[in-house]
């Protein structure tokens, strides 16, 4: 497994980590233990989870997985979407929704969608700290490594309580980084207001890019790149390199990239390519899956696929788009 410097935790993590959106909920505990176990056992050291993942319970189950573990990895958790309050017909329906292939969303009571309450109101600074002693609780640790604001506004990112928050989060050892997982235009808001926001989690594909403007822009950007959302082009790319007589596919052959998973391992190149020296994550809970992404991370990022998507992919995509 290629590894990394993040320079907010002076240490080195894997290129490559593991998303745990969906552990708990549409993932059931074992199955996500045996994934979490096969990629440690890879590698990945890098673990992204949040309160609201899993219906709430992604916290407590990586925090059990990571018993002996703690020291050799490094954990980000969030702030700012609170921990669902599930009702009893979730509960009843979950293993029935992971039965069915995740054809059914989660049932949640109404008060407890995100949606209800308004994002300044999601971050309240007298919250923060509570926040924190649940997730350390449920996670079995004493530290946080990275702590990220989730889905803020640039307000949120750049209001002075908040930020004394964290500073003092920092200060008493709960946590040891301090990021920012959410849209551009909050990451560049909070890196122009303060040097404590060291790590940028955010959405990037090659046909929405996110981190390119952000490097650009170099008064504005943060020490270190987390970038997500790797495989939501997969079916427009799939489309397109069969699309057209296969044209694209073709060309794309001449890289070296061919089935099964050419459209897979196209788009993880090109993320390493784009966030060479941070960390590209992926939720990956199936073997084939965990295998492809392991094999991507452990080369060296590639300087011929962004050139490549540049010159033929995306011309062919804006139809699309």
């Amino acid at each position: 497994m290629r590894t990394v410097f993040v320079p907010p935790l002076q240490r080195e993590v894997s290129a490559l980590g593991f998303g745990c959106g969906p552990l708990g909920s549409f993932i059931s505990e074992a199955q996500g233990t045996r994934a979490l176990r096969a990629a440690f056992d890879r590698g990945v050291t890098w673990y992204d989870v949040a309160p609201s993942y899993g219906d709430g319970e992604a916290e407590g189950i990586l925090g059990r997985f990571l018993a002996g573990r703690r020291d050799k990895v490094v954990v980000c958790t969030k702030f700012g979407i609170p921990r669902p309050v599930l009702s009893p017909l979730n509960w009843f329906v979950r293993p029935m929704m992971r039965a069915a292939g995740h054809l059914f969303a989660p049932v949640r009571t109404g008060a407890d969608k995100p949606g209800r309450l308004a994002k300044n109101d999601r971050f309240r600074p007298e919250q923060l700290e509570s926040s924190v002693a649940e997730s350390l609780r449920r996670l079995q640790t004493d530290y946080i490594d990275v702590l990220a604001l989730h889905e803020p506004t640039p307000n949120v990112c750049v209001n002075e309580a908040v930020l004394r928050e964290l500073q003092r989060m920092v200060q008493k050892g709960y946590v040891r980084a301090v990021g920012i997982a959410g849209p551009p235009e909050a990451v560049s808001a909070g890196v122009r207001a303060s040097p404590l926001y060291g790590i940028a989690q955010l959405a990037d594909s090659p046909f929405a890019p996110a981190v390119p403007a952000i490097k650009a822009a170099r008064e504005q950007a943060p020490e270190f790149f987390v970038t997500h959302g790797v495989f939501a082009a997969h079916e427009l790319l799939s489309r397109l390199l069969v699309g057209d007589g296969g044209r694209l596919g073709a060309l794309a052959s001449q890289l070296g990239y061919g089935p099964p998973f050419m459209a897979g391992e196209m788009l993880l190149d090109h993320a390493f390519a784009v966030n060479p020296q941070g960390v590209v994550m992926a939720s990956m809970f199936s073997h084939s899956h965990l295998n492809m992404n392991c094999a991507r991370a452990a080369r060296a990022p590639r300087k011929d696929i962004g050139p490549f998507m540049q010159k033929f992919v995306l011309p062919a995509a804006q139809p699309h788009l």
